[in-house]
């Protein structure tokens, strides 16, 4: 079952568009409702209005994360910044889909998520990676402070080289740009390839990495476990 929680009919509207099997989808109308609802009944997938009233507390996310019972939760109803992505995923949200998104690129999202994916924009990634450098470097310098102590540090990031060494040369560059942000566009611009050729590289890549989307490629590519 996929509940929709929203005040707004033309987000139910839209999201019954989006869901492939409309009939195994319960509209409700508040925060509350959904709350009631994941209480007593076992659920996969949560997409929530974030204009709903209080649907931008970070408190009130997290408590249906805590009850949502292994249900995966989807952020929508607003434009999302980075920032605000990645905020939705530190509450619990499994992804972002900004209200601007079309019928199509919603359903994208969706079918990543329902795989078991984690979706974050080609905006998203670029300020996730400098937040994982910035936490690399910090336990870097934890590290080097604790071994001139005598104690065991944290591990350091892994180098991307080690990493991508099953990769072609090409599809290493790809991998990188895709770290970077880019989008298949992007890289098939600055490569001077097609878009077909980007996405026939791409899953060539996810095949060897056993990645499943472009964060958790992002996540590898910076030396993070994709998790």
């Amino acid at each position: 079952m996929l509940i929709l929680a929203s005040a707004s009919s033309e987000f139910f509207h839209k999201w019954d568009e989006v869901v492939s099997q409309p009939d195994a989808v319960v509209h409700v109308g508040s925060i509350d409702q959904l709350k009631a609802l994941l209480e007593i009944n076992t659920t996969r997938l949560i997409v929530l209005d974030m204009t709903v009233k209080d649907g931008k507390d970070p408190d009130i996310l997290r408590a249906i994360s805590e009850i949502k019972k292994g249900a995966r939760l989807i952020l929508s109803g607003i434009q999302f910044t980075p920032t605000a992505e990645l905020s939705g995923l530190a509450v619990g949200a499994v992804a972002c889909c900004s209200s601007s998104l079309s019928v199509a690129e919603c359903r994208k999202i969706l079918d990543v998520v329902q795989q078991g994916g984690v979706w974050l924009s080609s905006a998203g990634i670029p300020e996730l990676l400098s937040k994982l450098r910035d936490f690399s470097a910090r336990s870097s310098d934890s590290a080097a402070l604790a071994s001139s102590s005598g104690s065991n540090g944290a591990e350091t990031a892994q180098p991307d080289e080690a990493v991508l060494s099953c990769l072609t040369k090409r599809e290493r560059e790809v991998a990188r740009l895709v770290g970077s942000g880019a989008s298949n566009k992007d890289i098939a611009r600055q490569l001077d390839i097609s878009d077909r050729t980007v996405k026939a590289h791409l899953t060539a890549i996810f095949d060897k990495l056993q990645v499943q989307d472009r964060l958790q490629l992002a996540l590898r590519v910076s030396g993070r476990p994709p998790g």
